[in-house]
């Protein structure tokens, strides 16, 4: 399979939106023709080389990315709307395009083993209150979050939006066994929340600061 590659800074995952603000012109090119044939194009993490005005060395699993909405600002420059669909593999790389491309497969997960759904009760607990101590940092709130019943969905989705290094991420998206992945996000987060919760503690505690109590 032909598959135009925009290699960026990011690791996309299956259901993750993702933003893009198009200035150079070989993407201009690549979202052109994209459109034209209604086709996706690959979102690549970066290994080696710049995500701007050079040739970059991809890592070899990525996601496919369908545009949605395209937006024309000034000096020809685009903001698109994408939506990751599916995993794919880097079969053999193609350089003589203005923006890289290749032949790729597409690849599937592992079938979820019973595991897999026993992990997903637990994370189902652990990930909202991650989730809102995340968004509570930032001064945001939410009632919850409704993970998937996909085990493999519900991985990608605590994946996209789990704050962690790309590379952890990357490596995420190459593991195809869901329960591989849950329990690996499991011990991520777990580790991840005292501190964070601890941060909240004392974020609210200089909000208030200076304030007079009233008994």
């Amino acid at each position: 399979m032909f598959l135009r590659l925009f290699p960026l800074q990011t690791v996309l995952f299956p259901g993750m939106r993702l933003p893009l603000h198009i200035f150079e012109e070989r993407y201009k090119i690549l979202v052109r023709e994209c459109i034209e044939e209604d086709a996706p194009f690959g979102v690549l993490l970066i290994r080696e080389g710049p995500e701007a005005g050079g040739m970059a060395v991809p890592h070899p699993v990525g996601t496919t990315a369908r545009i949605n909405q395209i937006e024309y600002v000034d000096d020809g420059r685009l903001n698109i709307f994408t939506s990751g669909e599916r995993r794919f593999r880097i079969v053999r790389l193609d350089t003589s395009r203005p923006y890289l491309s290749g032949e790729v497969e597409l690849i599937e997960q592992a079938p979820a083993a019973d595991e897999a759904y026993a992990l997903l009760d637990q994370a189902r607990d652990v990930f909202n209150d991650y989730f809102r101590t995340y968004l509570a940092l930032g001064d945001q709130w939410t009632r919850g979050v409704d993970l998937p019943d996909d085990p493999g969905e519900a991985a990608d989705y605590i994946a996209a939006r789990t704050d962690c290094a790309a590379e952890v991420k990357q490596q995420w998206l190459e593991e195809l066994s869901p329960e591989a992945r849950l329990r690996s996000q499991l011990d991520a987060i777990t580790d991840a929340l005292p501190e964070m919760k601890m941060r909240l503690v004392m974020r609210l505690r200089q909000k208030t600061a200076g304030f007079a109590v009233l008994n």
